[in-house]
């Protein structure tokens, strides 16, 4: 069983939880698909934490412009803010571990990437039916895991036709392909405020999404000691 988790976004308490209810429900591997830093006060642990723990992590957006501040450009105030404070915060040794990252990473029928699978540096989102029409006609796998939204979504395509599933546990056919977003760790906008993160397994092609509660009550308050935007801290509570 492999924990799929993306976007953290330096909530460790969200991370410690979501480690936690994988490793109690049975999953022996790790991968993430990004944005372990930006918004949150944790970006050195929760990366180190990440780095030790997973098998392999792709670059997000956010870990991009933690690099390369240039790349927050089009990044709304709050967020700029953040990742100017995250690529103040972070030791060499954690830049380093962002500049070895690659974009996406392929394992036989399934594709791992941040954003969409079209054109992973450009960070499209799968938003619309046409987008996700782009990211399946841009990957030739069975099924490609992303985050980046931070909405969990789990769409399938059947016989020539796009299907959304809104079931918790789903299982990709013979002949399906899939998009599958395990939604965020450290930050959810779907207006549920707990973890979100998926458990695969690869054997009988089945998807288990999972939300955790954590401790929100520190996690905002060490923003605020951060000195970081006080939006950051209230969204937590709500979700989005």
């Amino acid at each position: 069983m492999i924990a799929v988790i993306s976007d953290i976004h330096g909530n460790l308490e969200a991370l410690d939880a979501v480690l936690d209810d994988a490793s109690r429900q049975g999953a022996t591997d790790l991968v993430c698909l990004g944005d372990v830093v930006g918004y949150g006060a944790d970006p050195n642990r929760c990366l180190e934490l990440v780095h030790a723990k997973a098998r392999f992590l792709v670059l997000g957006n956010h870990d991009v412009a933690a690099l390369d501040l240039s790349a927050a450009e089009n990044f709304n105030d709050v967020a700029r803010t953040a990742i100017q404070w995250t690529n103040q915060e972070l030791t060499s040794a954690n830049l380093q571990v962002l500049r070895d990252l690659d974009f996406e990473r392929v394992e036989g029928e399934v594709r791992y990437v941040h954003a969409s699978p079209d054109e992973p540096p450009s960070w499209h989102y799968i938003l619309t039916e046409q987008e996700a029409w782009n990211a399946f006609g841009a990957c030739d796998e069975a099924v490609c895991f992303v985050g980046h939204s931070h909405v969990p979504l789990r769409v399938f395509l059947r016989k020539g036709r796009l299907v959304v599933l809104e079931e918790t546990v789903v299982e990709v056919g013979p002949e399906d392909r899939a998009l599958l977003n395990v939604g965020s760790v450290g930050q959810p906008r779907d207006g549920d405020w707990r973890a979100s993160y998926g458990l695969w397994d690869p054997e009988a092609r089945r998807l288990i999404a999972r939300r955790v509660e954590y401790d929100l009550e520190s996690a905002a308050r060490k923003i605020r000691e951060a000195g970081l935007p006080e939006v950051l801290a209230r969204r937590l509570a709500i979700g989005q």
